[in-house]
């Protein structure tokens, strides 16, 4: 790697003192004069018929001032629900009152009249014909045959020739899909490559399990939180705890066709997100509303028990999978079947089910996938969405291979990992990858190669790979008349993003880091930004920053030869000074004094621009090794090593990347051994952080996080996204070191003590 004199350093975060002092300001510290308390009316049921809503009560309380529901929305777009709740904490109407209380009371003495409906829960029994239809339009029938009903119906009205043919095919094949039909389904997807059955069929080793992952909610600490205030003239002004102040603009205009133009969202600094505050959420929407109608601003802000009812965490699924390999360990077919649980809205990771292939050359892959509707509430991204649950089920079972076959399961690994230039199943060619490189330094630094263990001890290794995103955003970077750099933006922070731009302008411009500030403006001031989240926050507006720094720094240039009277490139950026190459004596100029100069020029104060949109980016890889004690009485698992490599491709600032691995490693390892949201068929869920079970510092291992960098080619500096990639291999490693404690794998997710001392009486000990 080049030497650089700022990227590449650990340097504190921009935010640090703001945030240990406590003057950071969050979305509940939002208190503009005459502010209402907004308070949301939930459903008690997962599913019913609305029959009745008795707002009277409640409108006679003193200090109400408003209460809507969804006849309120003169969009027609659905806010409330209105004839039918399907999931339990479903919004049915919201109040305003003057006080947080006067708000709960009134919210308590709104009746609603229910007619109860059957309840499903399970993605295995939603999809059966005997389950309730949540949709019943939608999934009256399954997809397949929803798809060729559909053509049917096409061609009744059509007399052509050919016509009469197609139907009878067509009836023909509905016929024999009467077997396979899946019904509450609200997405699907499917990939085929090669033939799997002839797979399959030359592989000597065939391991077929089904894996079961829960949902888990995102556990930030800050609950979702919104205020709103409407002025006479129609403009809306938002203050949000958000990943993307620009997607909530969006959403909210589009829910309640309010103007882009009429709506301003004023992001907060967040208390945590990791994609659960993308979008429009359960509190933006109904703040404005009860504004619009009351005339005053308004703050609605939910309870821990309302997070978990009608927040929207990462989806569960059921994945059944099948793999085939070669005495010699060759990976021939994989084949995957996956049911992922939306919830009761259209959503889901589907699309990550395709993250069965792994990093790994398989000729036949076969994935179908399904989104299910159940009676909870909806989905949304949890870091790497998807990816977590797709790699545990492959992992585990290249690792159940590798041990049927006695081959090393980090050999096995090597073996079949892609490289450079090699085809990607169902993509184009691999671009510059460090695949080998990274499961090689987990190796290593965990002591892999002369690992030793006591009894009910075990090693477990597995890797995970992640594409960060990419977005279309905007900066501006502008120098003062003392020299410093001030950069001007719109995207969040999320664990540093605002640091590692600043070293970048730094970096471009020659400053000390700390001459370089940043500043977000809302959205009627800040050019677009992209959401912080998908890894997507260093690569896209590192880069965005980084050709607003050039273009900085090309104006300094140009104001340098003017005022100097010399060409462009006699010059030298460097120490926040111009200096003038090849003089018989030192000249140069500062920045101050340039930036000072530049006010009484043609072309003006000093201020460059970036702009950027879409650039191929490069996978990177996760690689993780543990080491695990089971107590075979207890089932407790007790973690002695744990160990999370990483290709960042080039860490900008190293510190703030071990963070990041850190922080996705424990994640993963919470979501492999304790977290869970339970549901019974009432639609309870485990409401709050008493009964859903979060690691405390206790509970966590120590994780020592391996920096490897392969840089990617369009990365600024060559650096990659950071943020997703560790969680991504972090369930299978826990199971595959289970596995080799005790000798039992536990498919069904999270690996708690009682299923292991389950499994260990049923396999005979």
């Amino acid at each position: 790697m080049p030497e650089y004199s700022v990227v590449g350093r650990r340097l504190p975060r921009v935010d640090a003192l703001e945030k240990v002092t406590g003057a950071a300001k969050y979305g509940a510290d939002v208190h503009p004069p005459g502010m209402l308390y907004g308070k949301i009316v939930r459903s008690e049921y997962p599913h019913a018929k609305i029959l009745h809503i008795d707002t009277t009560e409640a409108e006679l309380l003193p200090g109400v001032r408003a209460i809507i529901t969804q006849a309120d929305v003169e969009s027609g777009r659905k806010v409330f629900a209105s004839d039918k709740v399907l999931y339990s904490g479903e919004p049915i109407a919201a109040v305003a009152a003057t006080d947080s209380d006067i708000a709960d009371e009134a919210a308590g003495l709104i009746k609603i009249e229910y007619e109860r409906l059957p309840v499903v829960q399970n993605v295995m029994e939603a999809i059966q014909p005997t389950a309730p239809r949540l949709h019943s339009d939608e999934t009256k029938d399954g997809p397949s045959r929803r798809g060729i009903r559909n053509r049917l119906k096409q061609l009744s009205l059509d007399e052509s020739e050919g016509s009469s043919e197609e139907i009878r095919t067509l009836e023909t094949e509905l016929e024999t899909l009467e077997e396979d039909v899946y019904y509450n389904i609200s997405a699907e997807t499917h990939t085929e490559i090669g033939d799997v059955e002839k797979g399959f069929a030359e592989s000597d080793i065939v391991v077929e399990n089904t894996y079961t992952i829960p949902r888990v909610h995102q556990t930030y600490m800050e609950p979702h939180v919104s205020v709103a205030s409407a002025d006479s003239s129609g403009k809306v002004t938002v203050w949000a705890s958000t990943q993307g102040p620009f997607a909530i603009r969006s959403g909210i205009a589009g829910t309640l066709g309010i103007p882009l133009g009429k709506i301003n969202v004023i992001p907060t600094i967040m208390g945590g997100g990791f994609g659960g505050r993308f979008g429009v959420t359960m509190t933006h929407v109904p703040a404005v509303l009860l504004s619009q109608k009351t005339g005053r601003p308004v703050r609605v802000q939910v309870t821990r028990k309302e997070e978990f009812l009608d927040g929207r965490p990462a989806p569960g699924c059921v994945i059944k999978m099948k793999t085939g390999a070669t005495k010699s360990g060759g990976i021939l077919a994989c084949q995957a079947l996956a049911f992922w649980d939306s919830g009761a809205v259209s959503g889901a990771s589907i699309g990550s089910t395709i993250r069965v292939r792994g990093v790994y050359k398989i000729p036949n892959l076969k994935v179908d996938a399904y989104g299910v509707y159940t009676n909870k509430s909806g989905t949304t991204a949890y870091r790497a969405p998807g990816a977590p649950q797709a790699i545990f089920a492959a992992e585990s079972q290249l690792d159940e291979i590798a041990r049927r076959i006695g081959m090393d399961p980090v050999e096995f690994r090597l073996k079949n990992m892609r490289e450079e230039g090699d085809m990607i199943p169902g993509g184009s060619q691999e671009p510059v990858i460090g695949y080998k490189e990274t499961l090689k330094a987990v190796a290593d630094a965990a002591g892999w190669w002369n690992r030793d263990k006591s009894h009910n001890q075990g090693w477990g290794v597995a890797v995970g790979d992640w594409t960060n995103g990419c977005g279309p955003g905007g900066v501006y970077v502008s120098i003062h008349e003392d020299g410093s750099a001030r950069i001007f933006h719109g995207s969040m922070d999320i664990t540093g993003t605002d640091t590692a731009i600043t070293q970048i302008v730094a970096e471009i411009l020659t400053l000390p880091y700390e001459r370089v500030t940043i500043t977000r403006g809302d959205t009627d001031s800040a050019p677009y930004a992209t959401g912080s989240g998908g890894s997507v926050v260093t690569f896209t507006m590192g880069n965005t920053a980084k050709l607003a720094a050039e273009d900085t720094r090309r104006r300094i240039l140009e104001l340098a030869a003017e005022r100097l009277n010399t060409e462009i490139d006699n010059f030298e950026l460097r120490d926040g000074k111009i200096f003038v190459n090849g003089a018989d004596s030192p000249k140069s100029i500062s920045l101050g004094e340039l930036a000072a100069f530049s006010l009484n020029t043609r072309g003006g104060p000093i201020v460059g621009k970036g702009s950027f949109a879409q650039q191929s980016s490069t996978p990177a890889l996760a690689a993780q090794i543990a080491k695990v004690e089971v107590d075979a009485e207890t089932g407790r698992i007790k973690v002695l090593k744990l160990v999370s490599s990483q290709d960042v491709g080039f860490a900008i600032n190293p510190m703030a990347v071990e963070g990041q691995i850190e922080g996705g490693t424990v994640q993963g390892y919470a979501w492999a051994i304790m977290e869970e949201m339970q549901y019974d068929q009432n639609g309870n869920v485990n409401p709050g952080l008493v009964d859903y079970r979060v690691p405390t510092s206790a509970d966590l291992p120590t994780v020592e996080s391996v920096i490897v960098e392969v840089p990617a080619p369009n990365g600024p500096f060559g650096a990659k996204g950071v943020g997703e990639p560790p969680i991504t291999p972090t369930l299978a490693t826990m199971s595959n070191a289970v596995v080799d404690a005790v000798g039992v794998r536990v498919n069904d997710l999270p690996i708690k003590p009682e299923k292991i001392v389950a499994a260990l009486h049923n396999n005979g000990n």
